[in-house]
């Protein structure tokens, strides 16, 4: 048997084309972090692959409302992928959701993981020590927390969905720990911004 040209611990680093693709909609070449890949799947529907591991060629566009919806409208998924493939007119719709549920679920694994700080006072005494990297705050939540480090702080989800997703009925105010998870979860929201509908994304405000 052939051995490997590495140790199975020490795989080597993507190489930057590898790491970046192109958004067909505005020829910027990005970070995957910062795009949706989408795929054909069996009908020749274009579907959303967010965790970008779906079997066909990727098709990546902008992580961005506006990018998606000029995609969908001026016909450049079937352009791109040369064939009569289909995307549906509340494609941008059905990406926010599909993200929001993802966000969601990162947070159950933080719960589990045993990261996540939970409750107003637990928050701030974990700020003060600085042993929180993610914030996270209902959008209606009434009382801003006192951030000396500018830890990143995330407005735009429901008490109702913070609650569901770190097994209570409501959570206004939660922190993550540091963990891959945190980073993970803040990738995701940042593009979950970018694709909610206006009255979401601006909820914080």
């Amino acid at each position: 048997m052939q051995a490997a040209p590495y140790p199975a611990h020490e795989k080597p680093a993507a190489s930057e084309s590898e790491k970046t693709r192109r958004c067909l909609v505005t020829g910027e070449v990005l970070p995957k972090a910062e795009l949706i890949r989408f795929v054909a799947d069996p009908l020749n529907m274009i579907v959303p692959d967010l965790a970008q591991n779906l079997p066909g060629r990727g098709l990546w566009v902008s992580a961005s409302r506006e990018a998606i919806v000029t995609a969908v409208q001026k016909n450049l998924f079937a352009k791109a992928a040369k064939d009569s493939v289909q995307a549906a007119p509340d494609l941008a719709d059905q990406v926010a959701q599909l993200l929001r549920k993802r966000c969601l679920e990162f947070l159950g694994l933080a719960r589990r993981a045993g990261i996540a700080v939970l409750g107003q006072a637990q928050v701030e005494e974990a700020l003060k020590k600085n042993k929180l990297a993610l914030l996270l705050l209902a959008d209606d939540a009434s009382q801003p927390l006192v951030n000396k480090n500018s830890v990143p702080e995330i407005r735009w989800l429901t008490r109702n969905e913070l609650g569901a997703a770190l097994g209570h009925d409501q959570i206004v105010y939660a922190g993550l720990k540091p963990h891959a998870l945190a980073g993970k979860l803040e990738s995701e929201l940042a593009r979950l911004e970018k694709l909610a509908a206006p009255t979401l994304s601006n909820s914080g405000s």
